[in-house]
């Protein structure tokens, strides 16, 4: 069977609103663990209304990618704004999670064995 996208109700949205700083990072830690107990391992941060990132928020976000790839899921972005993008480029995060332009192109990008 040929990999396919992911429906949308596979993934779970989490839209990010403010500063991306450790406080609201560990909000969301919370609930990508809560998520990955019932077996939701596909998560999209929508960062649209996203203005600031600190290295505090950036590091929880690199370890709770790690342990969501260990569970066999992921965790990606979209509607990354331009300052977001050029702190995740110079700390070198760009590499380590994808980000797309879009919601849509987000969740299509989820592929299942």
């Amino acid at each position: 069977m040929a990999p396919h996208a992911r429906a949308k109700e596979d993934v779970k949205v989490l839209r990010c609103k403010g500063d991306l700083n450790a406080s609201v990072m560990v909000s969301i830690k919370n609930q990508v663990s809560k998520l990955m107990n019932r077996n939701r391992k596909h998560v999209l941060l929508d960062l649209s209304k996203t203005e600031h990132v600190d290295l505090a928020g950036l590091g929880i976000l690199v370890e709770r990618i790690k342990k969501v790839r260990a569970a066999d899921g992921d965790i990606k972005l979209c509607n990354v704004q331009p300052q977001v993008s050029e702190t995740f480029r110079l700390v070198g995060v760009s590499k380590l999670i994808e980000s797309f332009k879009s919601e849509d192109e987000a969740i299509r990008s989820f592929k299942v064995a």
